[in-house]
């Protein structure tokens, strides 16, 4: 587990009666940087519910996340399988996506990315072992879903082996016919996993960002050579690795960055899969607010500029189509050049965007394969038919 630094640790008493528990917070706490540990009370409770998730670019900061150490917490058993309706999206914000249960046992996240907020409060819960075996339900409820995402709000590796709860659900899909577990990471904290007995069940995934965004904008992150190699080390040990470029940030220099990144990544780690999202979930008036002005792409800034009052409210915000599809049609033209049959996917794309995208990347916005697609399994067979574009 890395150091977290942390400005108060809340503990609720209850953690102390349970042994499982116990023993996970007492792995866990020398590895939280924080003099200030109380108990998690009703007074700490209305004090935690006041935290919000500014995004952590809008200011300096650093230490000041607050960590709760709960056992199993009944006002968030709706976060633990949480259901994604991918579908109406569609509807209700005009982008594409798929249904899916997401598994969720960590809320908050050790990293600082500045257009996140989910760093003010890391909520975990410590009763792994309660968390797993309602599994079994959930594989009843859901028997058509193929991939399970473990999770989306969080970073899980960095808070192993001590945490440990990945190895536990490594193990139980290495005993699964048709699931898939999959990881989700932006760290290099990766040897716990390299002898574990996985049997080609579970995926890790990478957020994957240039060389400039790694280090100036994904605050304590991996770099993207760290990410890299880790992909590669997780490959070579039999994991399916992909990479999410996502949030796909317009840099100044952006076309040489990804260019780079995708010669490294194509050549080094060889994902069975890559997905495209760009920056966005935000107005344009917090753009220069979250990363500096001068970073930008100027051009692409501009356009961003010009397209506020358009953009405004919108789920792909700040950026308007014409910079999605140059940054899209950019990356999917460097994977085609590099490696012909690594499919490419879109994350939240536009029903524009599919209509003018879809054909180059062989899918469709009804059949398509993405990081954390439901079916976007080993099997599936646009996982294997390659990119198949028109001429």
């Amino acid at each position: 587990m890395i150091e977290m630094p942390a400005r108060t640790v809340y503990v609720d008493p209850i953690v102390y009666d349970l042994p499982n528990c116990r023993a996970r917070l007492e792995r866990m706490l020398p590895h939280v940087r924080c003099k200030d540990v109380r108990a998690f009370d009703e007074a700490a409770r209305k004090e935690v519910a006041q935290i919000g998730q500014r995004r952590h670019g809008k200011d300096d900061f650093g230490d000041d996340a607050v960590f709760i150490f709960t056992a199993w917490d009944e006002e968030r058993t709706w976060g633990y399988y949480a259901f994604r309706e991918g579908r109406k999206d569609l509807a209700k914000d005009g982008i594409v996506c798929q249904d899916a249960l997401e598994l969720n046992s960590i809320w908050g996240c050790p990293f600082r990315c500045a257009y996140c907020g989910f760093g003010r409060a890391v909520r975990i819960t410590l009763d792994v072992e309660r968390f797993i075996a309602g599994l079994s339900d959930q594989f009843a409820r859901y028997p058509w879903q193929q991939l399970w995402k473990f999770s989306n709000m969080t970073d899980l590796p960095p808070f192993e082996p001590q945490y440990d709860a990945v190895l536990p659900m490594v193990r139980l899909f290495a005993r699964e016919q048709n699931r898939y577990l999959m990881l989700f990471t932006k760290s290099n904290a990766v040897d716990f996993l390299l002898d574990a007995p996985h049997n080609g069940h579970t995926i890790i995934s990478w957020s994957l960002s240039t060389r400039t965004i790694s280090r100036e904008i994904d605050r304590r992150t991996a770099t993207m050579e760290q990410r890299v190699e880790a992909m590669r080390r997780c490959r070579e040990a039999g994991y399916h690795v992909r990479a999410r470029l996502s949030p796909m940030v317009p840099v100044r220099n952006w076309r040489e960055e990804y260019a780079e990144l995708f010669e490294m990544l194509l050549r080094d780690a060889r994902p069975d899969l890559v997905t495209l999202e760009l920056l966005g979930w935000f107005d344009f008036e917090d753009l220069s607010k979250l990363i500096p002005r001068e970073m930008f792409d100027p051009d692409c800034y501009r356009a961003a500029e010009e397209a506020q009052e358009q953009m405004r409210g919108q789920r792909n915000s700040p950026f308007p189509h014409s910079v999605h599809r140059e940054m899209y049609e950019f990356c999917i033209d460097q994977v085609r050049r590099l490696s012909p049959r690594t499919p490419v996917g879109l994350c939240h794309g536009t029903p524009q965007m599919w209509d003018e995208l879809g054909a180059k990347m062989g899918m469709t916005p009804e059949d398509y394969v993405c990081n954390c697609g439901p079916t976007s399994v080993p099997g599936n067979p646009l996982m294997t038919a390659g990119l198949r574009h028109e001429a």
